[in-house]
């Protein structure tokens, strides 16, 4: 069995919990919410889970990410004010710790420019992942 056909069968069954429409309509509705930083991370790693160059293994961290993002339910449930989706924005963003080494420059320029299509001139964040790695690795 190949790498690809592994692949395909550790995540048979996803679409239960992660799919791309599900993704979309979650951004859609509730990604201001978000913060634009954690917004853009979820867009990159949409984008990187489709892209060949992505290891298999990181595809996983952004398959659990994504679908612990798009859940009605997680632990903090994301219909609170203010805090509901702060655990969704903190999940984005270690994923995005864990596989930004494989992510490149045309991956953060898709996912601005999903953005932009989707939210027009209420998308206003040029940041980077890079800021957002530093951010983090310096509050560490």
């Amino acid at each position: 069995m190949t790498e690809q056909q592994d692949f395909e069968q550790v995540i048979n069954g996803k679409d239960k919990h992660y799919s791309d429409d599900k993704f979309i309509k979650k951004v859609q509705s509730n990604g201001l919410q978000l913060g634009f930083k954690a917004l853009h991370a979820a867009t990159t790693l949409f984008v990187a889970l489709k892209s060949p160059q992505m290891p298999n293994s990181q595809k996983l961290i952004i398959l659990g990410a994504l679908g612990y993002l798009i859940l009605p339910i997680d632990l903090v449930a994301d219909f609170l004010p203010v805090i509901g989706l702060a655990d969704d924005a903190l999940i984005i963003i270690k994923a995005v710790m864990s596989v930004y080494n494989h992510v490149d420059d045309s991956m953060e320029q898709e996912a601005h420019m999903l953005l932009k299509k989707w939210f027009g001139d209420r998308y206003t964040y040029e940041g980077s992942l890079e800021t957002i790695v530093v951010e983090e690795k310096d509050e560490l």
